[in-house]
């Protein structure tokens, strides 16, 4: 085996069954290169995962879990257990006959928890997940709340509707080809009300750490999480970040911003910047 391998089985019982399963698939363990069967025995485990073996020839890992036919809380008649006790049936092809049926009932049991590892249902997971999410209305403030909430745990939000400002860039006129009329507009952008959505972001600290500012942070995370889920909404959007408190003041250093540190004031004010504004398409 190798050294992964055995941290893996010396540390078996600090698994619970997704995080071993994300593990060997990362390891490249199909799921049907995967066994499952259950601990032989009438006593109830203070623990899911009993061991786990690696196989190489052919390559296959067996989990065995305080789960199943032949466990403690099997479904099976308790006659069948006092004759395999009394030596009527031999205990070994006992286990090997309802080990079939074991493996494949624990495997349902766990795909049917876990549907992320069923291929047959779901040949893609991720494109499962991201049909599921557009099924929202993302363009709701209910929708926008709770998706806004799961990516910045860490701060207040606050979701509204607003009528916001937009520059309609119209183009330039040409001579014998613009026409006057009742829809003609002399000038090349002209600023027209929408309607839209404001997120603001409240937080009471300026710095995410040490190192990385909140304006920094939040960006990274709407390029990252945020606005490729958004994608496909018609979606005019502003977000604000709403600093309660200060704790540093703009001075001539690197990575110093205005806008984002403020100016030495004795008057305590909260501070907004303006993160994000535009129309997602």
């Amino acid at each position: 085996m190798t050294l992964l391998e055995t941290r893996i089985v010396r540390n078996i019982w600090r698994f619970d069954p997704i995080s071993l399963l994300k593990l060997l698939a990362h390891l490249g363990y199909d799921i049907n290169e995967i066994l499952f069967c259950s601990t032989f025995g009438a006593c109830s485990q203070s623990r899911l995962l009993e061991s786990i073996e690696f196989r190489h020839s052919p390559r296959k890992v067996v989990i065995t879990l305080n789960l199943g036919l032949l466990g403690g809380q099997s479904v099976l008649p308790n006659y069948l257990f006092k004759q395999v006790h009394n030596n009527t049936i031999d205990a070994q092809r006992f286990a090997e006959f309802f080990g079939y049926f074991d493996d494949r009932l624990l495997r349902r049991f766990l795909l049917a928890i876990y549907p992320e590892f069923d291929e047959t249902i779901f040949q893609n997971w991720g494109t499962r997940k991201k049909s599921a999410v557009h099924t929202l209305r993302l363009d709701s403030i209910a929708t926008l709340h709770w998706l806004t909430q799961l990516v910045f745990p860490e701060l207040q939000v606050r979701v509204e509707k607003v009528t916001l400002q937009r520059n309609i860039d119209l183009g330039s006129p040409i001579l014998g080809k613009s026409r006057l009329g009742y829809q003609t507009v002399f000038g090349k952008i002209k600023k027209l009300p929408v309607p839209g959505k404001q997120i603001t972001l409240i937080t009471d600290e300026d710095s995410f750490t040490n190192e990385q500012t909140w304006p920094h942070e939040i960006e990274r995370r709407l390029q990252k999480l945020v606005f490729p889920v958004l994608q496909g909404v018609d979606l005019h959007l502003e977000i604000w970040l709403m600093i309660r408190t200060q704790g540093s003041y703009l001075g001539l250093k690197q990575n110093s911003y205005l806008g984002y540190e403020n100016l030495l004031s004795d008057n305590l004010q909260f501070r907004r910047i303006r993160i994000f504004s535009g129309r997602l398409l």
